[in-house]
């Protein structure tokens, strides 16, 4: 429940009377297993961070799979995301309020996006090492563009209500990856 109530209105936005009244318990049942906000919120973001990373390892040790397929399942969440009508990435909605949070929080918002764009610094490497893609810019300032364009085009699909916003981003995104 914190998980969505941060994605669909911020960290800051929900207490744990909110999440007590949605899950139908009451609030010290929430205490008693997170004595804090920052408690929860580090909590959340360290399970949204392992369940990402080991859903982005499978792919990437698939040797089934393709760097290109790789990369289509990695954007696969944000076309999920972008066609809700306020759901965000939850370390997308946590970092527009990052000066604001707990020092624990902040530290696993920033692994996840450090985790990011290693991994699609592999799969990039990986993909041209293939002859999948043939980009100019080096891997990590790639990764880097295509972390922050998905990021970006879910606050901008969030404020415009334009639904086609992610799907154009990651279109353009894969024609950068192959050269065109």
């Amino acid at each position: 429940m914190a998980q969505e109530l941060t994605q669909t209105g911020g960290y800051n936005a929900f207490s744990f009377n909110h999440i007590a009244e949605r899950v139908g318990i009451k609030k010290p049942s929430v205490i008693h297993h997170y004595p804090t906000k920052e408690a929860l919120g580090k909590a959340v973001v360290q399970r949204y961070r392992e369940t990402f990373e080991a859903a982005l390892q499978s792919i990437a040790c698939d040797s089934d799979k393709t760097a290109f397929q790789a990369f289509e399942f990695y954007c696969t969440p944000y076309t999920d995301f972008g066609a809700s009508n306020d759901k965000v990435c939850l370390c997308g909605a946590l970092a527009g309020e990052f000066m604001a949070l707990p020092d624990d929080v902040k530290k696993e918002v920033k692994q996840f996006f450090e985790d990011h764009i290693l991994w699609l610094e592999g799969i990039l490497k990986r993909g041209k090492k293939a002859g999948e893609f043939s980009f100019k810019e080096k891997p990590n300032i790639l990764a880097k563009l295509i972390l922050d364009s998905l990021q970006g085009a879910l606050i901008v699909k969030r404020a415009t209500g334009d639904g086609d916003q992610v799907h154009q981003i990651i279109a353009a995104l894969k024609s950068r990856l192959i050269g065109n």
